[in-house]
């Protein structure tokens, strides 16, 4: 009787996590009748990062991205379903979807160029390697670019990723005064976001560590978009 009922249990509790689950399908044909829903296009790619098939949400939206009516919003979550794959990819693969990532970002950026386009193609070129691709000046001027752009509509969360991003690209650059002076205008902004105290606290190899940890490509980010995109009114 015990192992019916230990049986029983289980299959209720496989029953319901399977109710729970997005459908994947369900999302893709959601997203396919509706491109430029920004959100809608990340809730999918986190449902694929869920199921670690990460070439499925490559594959969907380089297809919706042959479309002759393709928008901005569809080539920013294709860059991002390529971000997705980086955490699993090896060392040579990674360079590849970052420069098929930072593609679609400008294509995004020719059809109408946002605060988060820009953030999301400065971060991307923060990741290569300084003395190799010598890729960290043109995010430095892409997150430049965004931080110029900010308005009142700008999400106060995707302001203070620009302020922590380009800070961390002048560390990169070798300019440390410039990086503190960005970061610390950030935490005047935002004095409760604690990668500026991360960062303002510590010199040195310390606070290396930190800006390496932040652009290690190993390391998985969060491209829910949650509180970055807000709709134009």
């Amino acid at each position: 009787m015990p192992t019916r009922i230990a049986g029983l249990v289980l299959a209720a509790f496989v029953a319901v996590c399977r109710a729970s689950a997005p459908d994947v399908a369900a999302l893709e044909r959601a997203v396919a009748a509706d491109p430029e829903n920004i959100t809608l296009g990340a809730d999918y790619r986190q449902a694929v990062i869920a199921s670690g098939n990460f070439d499925r949400s490559i594959d969907f939206f380089e297809k919706l991205a042959k479309r002759k009516d393709c928008g901005p919003h569809l080539y920013v979550n294709l860059a991002l379903a390529y971000v997705d794959k980086v955490p699993t990819a090896g060392d040579i693969r990674r360079l590849y979807l970052g420069r098929d990532a930072m593609g679609a970002l400008t294509k995004a950026i020719e059809k109408d160029p946002t605060v988060l386009a820009y953030y999301m193609r400065g971060l991307i070129n923060l990741y290569y390697n300084t003395f190799i691709f010598k890729r960290t000046n043109r995010g430095v001027a892409d997150l430049s670019t965004a931080l110029s752009m900010v308005t009142a509509e700008t999400p106060p969360a995707l302001v203070a990723h620009v302020y922590v991003a380009l800070g961390d690209g002048y560390f990169r650059l070798n300019n440390l005064a410039k990086a503190r002076e960005t970061w610390s205008a950030g935490a005047a902004r935002f004095p409760r976001q604690d990668a500026f105290r991360e960062r303002l606290e510590k010199t040195g190899e310390p606070l290396a560590d930190v800006v390496t940890t932040a652009l290690s490509a190993g390391r998985r980010v969060d491209t829910s978009l949650n509180g970055l995109y807000a709709a134009p009114r």
